[in-house]
C-alpha cells in the first residue's frame, strides 16, 4: 500500500486519555475504537470518533457501552 500512516501505541493509564495527544499531534480527524475510552481520547482532541463493537468472547473489560456517547457504531462490527 501507498502512503500509508504509521502505527501509534500510546499505552494506557486509569488517570488520563493517553491517545489524546497523539490524535491532536497528527491532525487525525477520524478515528476509530471500541472502548470508551478511544471515543473520550478522539473527541478531545477533536476528532470524530467511530465505535468498532468488541468481540462478544472478548475478556477486555469493562464491557464497552456502544453508543453511549452519541457516537456513530458500525454495525455488525464485531465478527
Amino acid at each position: 500500500m501507498k502512503n500509508m500512516n504509521k502505527v501509534i501505541f500510546a499505552g494506557s493509564s486509569k488517570t488520563e486519555f493517553t491517545k489524546t495527544p497523539y490524535i491532536k499531534e497528527n491532525n487525525i480527524k477520524l478515528y476509530y475504537g471500541d472502548s470508551d475510552g478511544d471515543i473520550i481520547s478522539a473527541r478531545k482532541a477533536g476528532a470524530e470518533g467511530i465505535r468498532i463493537m468488541r468481540a462478544a468472547n472478548s475478556s477486555n473489560r469493562p464491557i464497552a457501552k456502544n453508543g453511549v456517547y452519541g457516537e456513530e457504531v458500525v454495525t455488525n462490527s464485531q465478527y
